[in-house]
């Protein structure tokens, strides 16, 4: 096998794929070399292309995964099909009914086999149901309820150039067909649709996306009812059938199953019965759940998750009837059929009407009203960011041009760009900070650069290869192009700041037992060590900035330097909350970084870029909870607790042998407090940052706008 596109959902794949004991994944594709590196490496793969065309001319492949946005898969599809190689397919085939039928066509006149992964369909629970059915223990369907109740991240964080936020029925072809397949599966067809959609918000794009649909149909004189919800909030997804003799419940969320139906014992005692017999189910399946992950873990061969349990059913169906006829829910046709009753609800759906005043997009991302944007300065850039997409670096390139610099930013995807970039006269260049010809193109006339891009990786060898050698070759790149300086961004996460640290300067040591167990801030620590050595031996400038707990406007308030937030209701706070923490607006980030352009003689310096508003992580969650309008449940965590459970975590990997398992600290725990205090009186002398001391405002810019924005 082949996979073709190493997004997230190629993990599931190739994890599936590597329990099967009649495939061999030999080759990953992808057009972001790195991307694929990674997934190759963790699945011991020695072939990586970026180039289709030279995986089809080079191995020899039986069958391909494509996994790539579904705009491209019937585009994707024909040469492979063409080379004499089977297909799996991630859900949906194709974004159009006559694409699916095309595709169809194309693989019946070749003899090839299209197989389309509707993985939701092989949870071992939903088997259940489906052998229930089969077995008549439901009896005559009345009513089947749908409900896909789950936050979709990205309509509030990005990016919103995909291609299922380009028109509001998209979200029904993209997330759609996981329900559809069950309702068709369970009632053949569906008719007589009535559907609504409401709960209309703007994108940063200008385009509306609908959170909330209701469909509501008939199969004979079954109902048959669908909910799709993609607010923030519990998450719920399940499959109910009421018949005449049962009712049965599929829980994915929780992995359970139960079916409901009378026993012999009178009213009372049947329904008791019902009720503790459901209970026991339950907590069967819970304990079972739970000991499958333990045991993987540890280093078990089964599955350890519902979800990768599912692929691992879908994709060994697959294979185990390859060259015979497909179960009928790995079949193209089925998947033409799902992208038919899509296509049926997106001509019936009635939209909530559009409000009076639509939010202006241009308003989220304005800066100061009161001050005018500069018009480009002629001639090319001059100053180069690198991850100017990201939360620091948008506030970054706009107080750039405020101070009227020429930007360039290097992007995976120029296209995601913020939309005022274009009003403010910003460059884009596409690549990624790992990519030396991108960089050496993105380089050409730039005397200053940005380096906020922030490498990956789970092992230290991986942080190396994906973020410390990538920025020495930038550094190295910027002395080769004669780029006077280099802006480095790194983190306050390098120091130990528990309460027994002081006050914390720059020329505090980075702590050894904290870098050894967190390979983000040994990272950066490298990072730091690999720049200013060479900035002692060659021309190139390097100056260096740590920011503390960077919020403001466009950021999550989600803020993991708060607490930790297993849950979007939950924080686990670092010890009891009531230290203050080392809080900084992000516009005060920026400013700092943008002054430091100016300012002759700082090479080899580094800078705390701390505010010192005095607020703590419990006067945070208050102000969180009175914006939000929710109640926040606060779980005060002692280093210890934290460092216990993190033991146990250890101990379980260790026995599995894991590769990515880190002997746990306390001292990581202890300074994730924050209880020392930080020092930030040397920025404000050499580069006369004076950043926000005004209790009000942060308040209102650093936790209530975000609040409201994620909010609404």
């Amino acid at each position: 096998m082949a996979i073709i596109g190493a997004g997230f959902i190629a993990d599931y794949h190739a994890d599936a794929l590597g329990r099967l004991a009649s495939t061999e994944l030999v080759a990953v594709c992808d057009l972001s070399r790195s991307r694929a590196e990674v997934l190759a490496k963790q699945y011991d793969v020695d072939a990586i292309y970026t180039s289709l065309e030279d995986l089809i001319s080079r191995e020899k492949i039986d069958v391909a995964h494509l996994l790539v946005p579904p705009e491209l898969h019937l585009r994707l599809a024909i040469p492979l099909l063409d080379a004499g190689i089977d297909l799996m397919v991630e859900k949906p085939m194709c974004v159009t009914v006559d694409e699916c039928k095309q595709l169809e066509d194309e693989a019946h006149r070749r003899g090839r086999v299209v197989g389309v992964n509707h993985n939701f369909l092989y949870f071992p629970i939903y088997q259940r149901l489906a052998a229930a059915l089969r077995d008549k223990q439901i009896g005559k369907l009345d009513q089947v309820d749908i409900v896909w109740n789950k936050e979709l991240p990205q309509v509030l964080s990005g990016p919103h150039d995909l291609w299922m936020f380009a028109r509001p029925e998209n979200i029904l072809f993209e997330i759609g067909p996981h329900s559809f397949a069950h309702a068709l599966d369970i009632v053949g067809e569906v008719t007589d649709l009535d559907v609504e959609a409401r709960d209309r918000v703007q994108l940063t794009n200008g385009r509306w996306f609908y959170r909330r649909w209701e469909i509501r149909g008939w199969s004979g004189h079954t109902s048959v009812r669908m909910r799709f919800s993609f607010v923030d909030g519990y998450p719920d997804h399940y499959v109910r059938v009421r018949g005449s003799n049962a009712i049965a419940t599929v829980d994915f969320e929780r992995n359970t199953y139960s079916l409901q139906r009378h026993t012999a014992q009178p009213f009372d005692l049947d329904r008791y019965n019902a009720v503790a017999t459901t209970a026991r189910q339950t907590m069967s399946q819970a304990s079972a759940t739970l000991g499958r992950l333990i045991l993987a873990k540890m280093g078990g061969k089964a599955p350890g998750k519902p979800f990768l349990e599912s692929f691992v059913g879908s994709l060994g169906q697959f294979y185990a009837q390859l060259g015979a006829p497909l179960d009928e829910g790995l079949r193209a046709r089925f998947a033409t059929r799902s992208i038919e009753l899509a296509t049926q609800i997106a001509a019936a759906a009635r939209y909530e009407p559009a409000p009076s005043e639509p939010a202006s997009v241009a308003a989220s991302a304005a800066s100061d009203p009161g001050h005018a944007d500069p018009a480009p300065k002629p001639g090319k850039a001059r100053v180069l960011v690198l991850g100017g997409t990201g939360f620091i670096g948008r506030a970054l390139v706009r107080r750039l041009r405020e101070a009227g610099h020429a930007v360039r930013v290097l992007a995976r995807n120029p296209a995601r760009a913020p939309a005022e970039w274009k009003a403010l006269g910003v460059e884009t260049a596409r690549g990624d900070f790992t990519d030396r010809s991108a960089l050496e193109t993105a380089l050409q006339g730039i005397e200053q650069v940005y380096h906020l891009a922030r490498g990956h990786g789970s092992t230290w060898n991986e942080y190396l290869r994906y973020d410390v050698e990538p920025t020495v070759q930038l550094a190295k790149l910027c002395l080769e192009h004669g780029v006077k300086r280099l802006h480095y961004a790194s983190s306050i996460a390098i120091y130990h700041a528990g309460r027994s640290a002081g006050t914390i300067t720059e020329s505090t040591e980075p702590h050894k037992d904290l870098l050894r167990c967190n390979l983000y801030a040994r990272a950066k620590v490298e990072c730091e060590r690999e720049l200013l050595g060479l900035a002692d031996r060659t021309a190139l400038e390097v100056v260096v900035f740590r920011p503390g707990i960077v919020v403001g406007p466009g950021g999550s308030p989600y803020h993991w330097g708060v607490g930790m937030w297993p849950y979007k209701t939950v924080c686990r706070l670092w010890g009891d909350g009531d230290s203050p923490l080392p809080f900084v607006l992000v516009d005060d980030v920026a400013d700092a970084m943008t002054r430091a352009a100016e300012i002759e003689g700082i090479s080899g310096n580094s800078y705390n870029l701390v505010g010192s508003p005095d607020i703590t992580a419990n006067d945070y969650l208050d102000e969180f909870e009175r914006h939000a309008g929710i109640r926040i449940r606060r779980v005060p965590t002692s280093p210890w607790r934290y460092y216990g459970e993190d033991v146990a975590k250890w101990l379980i990997k260790t026995a599995g042998r894991d590769p990515a398992r880190r002997r746990p600290s306390l001292i990581d725990y202890d300074g994730r407090t924050c209880a020392a205090r930080f020092d930030a009186n040397k920025a404000k002398t050499e580069l006369g940052w004076d950043p926000n001391e005004d209790r009000a405002r942060f308040l209102r810019e650093g936790i209530a706008e975000p609040v409201t924005t994620f909010s609404r």
